[in-house]
């Protein structure tokens, strides 16, 4: 039975993984598909939405980006022990570094900072 959650967490994180590449090869249709495929797998792994959430910002869906962002203020360890509001974050960096940024990054990042979100790992 191990073998078979191990073989299941296995399969989530690759196409999560998937997602996340295709997000950075700017194949933002198919990024959707596996975000949306990752979280029909798990759909109580908060992280495998993060995806799905640049998807829909690059392809212009911004309300409902906007309100996936938005859904999991205060969520905590998140990913590697992170709330949301920092994986968010982070990931938002690494897309400006790709040349990937959007008027909603700044938007989200406004409204974390507005209510006093930490970018560090909860305490």
């Amino acid at each position: 039975m191990c073998g078979g959650k191990t073989n299941f967490k296995t399969l989530i994180g690759r196409v999560d993984s998937l997602a996340f590449k295709f997000v950075w090869t700017r194949e933002f249709a198919r990024a959707l598909e596996a975000a949306e495929e990752a979280v029909s797998l798990a759909p109580d792994r908060i992280y495998l939405y993060l995806n799905r959430a640049h998807a829909l910002m690059f392809l212009g869906r911004v309300n409902e980006a906007r309100a996936l962002y938005l859904r999991y203020t205060n969520e905590r360890n998140v990913q590697d022990g992170k709330p949301w509001e920092t994986v968010v974050l982070e990931d938002f960096a690494e897309l400006r570094k790709e040349g990937l940024a959007r008027p909603l990054m700044d938007e989200i990042e406004r409204r974390f900072a507005a209510t006093g979100l930490r970018r560090g790992p909860a305490r």
